[in-house]
């Protein structure tokens, strides 16, 4: 039996929560103890339905640097793991990601390993976040044991942008349930979305899941639909956004300075994520960065036709023409006429969401992802005992 914490913070429930929350699951069925660092409301109500799971709800960590506020929280969770001895600890998020792995070296926790869901620095930022954050992720990356990479594309990064070690990199690939996807899709579940927001058959809707965040690049998404319009004019287009986020209200601006009211709809957070996709007739993601998007996993898992920025966990999943569209980012005129040409030819549509669905089934299922985490734990266990046992033997 191992002990562990996950520590993810305030990182809001989502996509790559809902993947932690069923890891402890995972866990506590094979009778582990599994404690949980997180502040977001929504994610420690969904965590206290666990039973035997002990949630910590009073060590605040902000998103953003702030100095004061980080040592304090630092400090506790120093404390936290130097009385609990946990014999893992799995961290997620960029601050959450950096203070509780030096925090678990420093208390002499046997395992460290952090969920790296995207770097926090990519190929569009500026000079001052490549020197800030680089050097303050190498550290993070030096004081943990294994760094689980959630793409092949991010190990490439890794490289590029000399942020962490090989030796330090493990890959293991994000992976989904299908089974809510698979069966809304044949239920009838997507009429709902239509019922509820007034919206006839006659209309295409193209739906974007995730946070409304710089990041997300939903502006883009935005400005293609102006474009969209004149492109399959006999056809009325309406976009949802699912999701919320710091950037809506500079959205909604551009929304209403593009004379787009009427055709975007701002859904906020969306629990039913996979009656949502059953509702669309196409996704689009036209985000930045990613380290494997949940979304579009579970776009793909729901066989919806779908238009992908062309980053290179994008790029990873989507075969263009095949699994889906891809598009350059930031662009909204390759973006609105991908969308048309799934909306023109009906056809190519169809086949790339079968396609997309084919491929989730066979290399991007949950059960494959936590069997790996699973064996990885053991490993990095056992090769812990190892070490201590030559030690005591050379000593």
């Amino acid at each position: 039996m191992i002990k562990t914490i996950q520590i993810v913070g305030n990182a809001r429930y989502g996509g790559a929560t809902n993947l932690m929350l069923k890891w402890c699951e995972y866990l506590l069925e094979r009778g582990h103890t599994v404690d949980v660092l997180s502040t977001d409301k929504t994610m420690v109500s969904e965590l206290r339905k666990l039973p035997d799971i002990q949630v910590f709800d009073s060590i605040f960590i902000p998103r953003e640097i702030r100095p004061i506020a980080d040592l304090r929280a630092f400090l506790q969770i120093y404390f936290l793991l130097l009385r609990n001895r946990y014999d893992v600890v799995h961290t997620y998020t960029e601050t959450p990601g950096f203070l509780g792995r030096i925090a678990a070296r420093l208390a002499g926790v046997p395992v460290i390993v952090n969920h790296q869901g995207g770097w926090p620095i990519n190929e569009y930022s500026s000079l001052f976040e490549r020197f800030l954050y680089t050097p303050l992720e190498y550290l993070a990356i030096l004081a943990s044991t294994k760094n689980i990479c959630v793409s092949h594309a991010e190990v490439h990064m890794a490289h590029k942008l000399h942020i962490a070690p090989h030796r330090k990199l493990a890959t293991i690939v994000n992976g989904i349930n299908p089974d809510p996807f698979i069966t809304a899709s044949r239920n009838g579940a997507g009429k709902n979305i239509r019922t509820r927001l007034g919206i006839d058959d006659k209309h295409c809707l193209i739906g974007s899941t995730g946070r409304l965040v710089p990041v997300k690049d939903i502006g883009t998404l935005i400005r293609s639909l102006k474009l969209l319009k004149f492109l399959v004019p006999e056809i009325p287009v309406t976009l949802l956004l699912a999701g919320a986020g710091t950037d809506q209200d500079k959205l909604e601006n551009l929304v209403s300075s593009l004379g787009l009211t009427k055709e975007v709809r701002f859904l906020g957070f969306v629990k039913d994520i996979s009656e949502f996709l059953a509702g669309i007739d196409i996704f689009v993601t036209t985000s930045l960065s990613e380290g494997l998007s949940i979304s579009l996993l579970e776009a793909m898992a729901a066989a919806r036709p779908i238009v992908a920025s062309s980053i290179l966990p994008n790029t990873e999943l989507i075969e263009h023409a095949v699994t889906g569209l891809i598009v350059p980012v930031k662009s909204p005129d390759k973006t609105a006429r991908a969308i048309a040409r799934f909306i023109q030819k009906p056809d190519l549509a169809q086949k790339c969401a079968k396609q997309a669905r084919e491929r989730i089934l066979k290399d991007y299922t949950i059960d494959r992802m936590f069997q790996e985490t699973w064996n990885l734990y053991n490993d990095l266990l056992n090769e812990g005992k190892a070490v201590k046992l030559v030690s005591k033997q050379n000593a």
